[in-house]
């Protein structure tokens, strides 16, 4: 019956589409897509043969039983404007993950930040733990060289993303609600609607299942209250906490950092669990390892195994990636594109370093720099200096009036203590930054665009 179906994904490109391609692929379906441009991600799937066209046209759906397609793609799309007039059944991508994960019981990771971090947490523990789960990230895997994997076991672990409100949809066995944030304006009138999108979801999990809420943030507390039909399981850094992490140390241990603390579980007798070790910095990711542990408890995985995924874990790629690390410099690329992002990105970055931090930030989308411009500002007090990229659009029309320029003008006016430098020529900027850089400061790329191409392609001009 798989093979028979054939299933064509429209901008299967992106990091939540070529996930579920790639698990269908592996589950035995026929798997065809089209985009715009290729990528490392087109490039992966065809090399586990899937069929994929560069462009739209008519002729990539003539044969498909099934058209998924994803909110990036424009609504007169011609592939779905077709795929509809012939009565071919049409899923936005979060409709076919709900239906994908109907297949096994499932954990789903929702939130503003740190969903990719913790479903690769989660997916880790449950590998270590010889469950082998299904696994469909929104980031690559270090330890996969991928964002999905079918796997046998009983278990679907899925990045919940909320941009476009469809995570309502998915039917999750047990829930994470990491933080909420305001966050993509273009859909969110305002936080109350953000906050009502997060209750809906909520509402999916089962009796025999739970929520897993970290309270330490304000909005979360305020949908906890409205949730008293779900069983619940909280975490965090706050006293009340039924997972709390406390004796939080930054370690160096063959050379890399290490996050070290212990764990404080409260169900009414407190019992401490000692010695938790993870290569990942800040606060954000111990709330990040905290959720894992809160989810992967709850389904009576033990210490011992959790303990071992944590310290072998290896990260996701364009969280606080090394580019290059030497005796003088540190080059990071991350994937940081929010105020509250940036800020704990930069917040990780100095727990290890007294030296100056350089910032090269790519603005995303008009829509967001305009809505938290203020916030956007205030995010770079750990940096000593900052260059402004182009913003980068990701398809949307400047209809706000905001620019790279203006950004700048406004952190030069906030911060008059900083060297702050408008990048307008990709050659000039690689050298003005090289001639600026000085023994021991640390170099960090943030942004979601283009940002990580332009980091790769500083360190090849930094070490030539």
């Amino acid at each position: 019956m798989f093979k028979k179906t054939k299933i064509h994904f429209v901008g299967i490109g992106g990091i939540g589409m070529s996930a579920i391609a790639d698990v269908l692929h592996q589950k035995g379906f026929q798997i065809s897509g089209s985009d715009l441009s290729k990528n490392k991600i087109i490039e992966n799937l065809k090399k586990k043969g899937i069929k994929i066209n560069l462009g739209h046209s008519s002729k990539n759906i003539l044969q498909a039983d099934l058209v998924v397609y994803s909110s990036a793609v424009k609504k007169d799309n011609l592939e779905i404007k077709l795929a509809k007039k012939n009565l071919i059944p049409t899923f936005t991508r979060a409709m076919m993950l709900a239906e994908v994960m109907r297949l096994k019981q499932s954990i789903t990771v929702s939130g503003s930040h740190g969903k990719t971090t913790t479903t690769s947490l989660i997916a880790s523990i449950l590998e270590v733990s010889n469950l082998d789960p299904t696994i469909l990230n929104g980031g690559i895997i270090n330890s996969l060289k991928g964002n999905a994997k079918l796997g046998k076991g009983k278990w679907i672990v899925a990045e919940a993303d909320e941009s476009d409100g469809s995570f309502t949809f998915l039917p999750s066995t047990i829930g994470v609600i990491n933080n909420i944030d305001l966050e993509h304006l273009d859909f969110y009138e305002n936080i109350e609607h953000l906050k009502s999108s997060f209750i809906e979801y909520s509402k999916n999990i089962p009796f025999y299942g739970f929520l897993a809420l970290c309270i330490d943030h304000k909005n979360v507390r305020d949908i906890k209250k409205k949730l008293i039909t779900r069983k619940i399981i909280t975490y965090g850094l706050s006293r009340n906490s039924n997972f709390k992490a406390v004796n939080i140390k930054t370690v160096i241990k063959n050379n890399s950092f290490f996050t070290k603390f212990d764990l404080v579980e409260n169900f009414g007798k407190k019992k401490i669990i000692k010695n938790f070790l993870s290569p990942i910095l800040g606060n954000h990711n111990i709330q990040n390892i905290l959720a894992a542990i809160c989810v992967t408890r709850g389904i009576e995985i033990s210490y011992l195994m959790i303990k071992k995924a944590l310290k072998n874990f290896q990260g996701v790629n364009r969280r606080f990636t090394v580019l290059h690390r030497d005796k003088n410099n540190l080059i990071i690329d991350d994937y940081a594109h929010h105020p509250v992002e940036i800020k704990a990105t930069l917040n990780s970055l100095r727990l290890i370093t007294r030296k100056r931090i350089i910032s090269i930030f790519e603005p995303h989308r008009y829509s967001r720099l305009f809505g938290m411009f203020d916030d956007f500002i205030e995010s770079f007090s750990e940096s000593d200096c900052i260059y402004v990229l182009p913003i980068y659009g990701a398809g949307e029309k400047n209809d706000w009036g905001v620019t790279s320029q203006t950004f700048y003008n406004s952190l030069k006016k906030k911060y008059k203590n900083k060297s702050i430098f408008f990048v307008q020529n990709e050659k000039k900027f690689f050298k003005s930054l090289k001639d600026f850089i000085y023994k021991e400061d640390k170099i960090i790329f943030l942004g979601a665009g283009s940002s990580s191409l332009i980091a790769q392609r500083f360190k090849e001009y930094f070490l030539g």
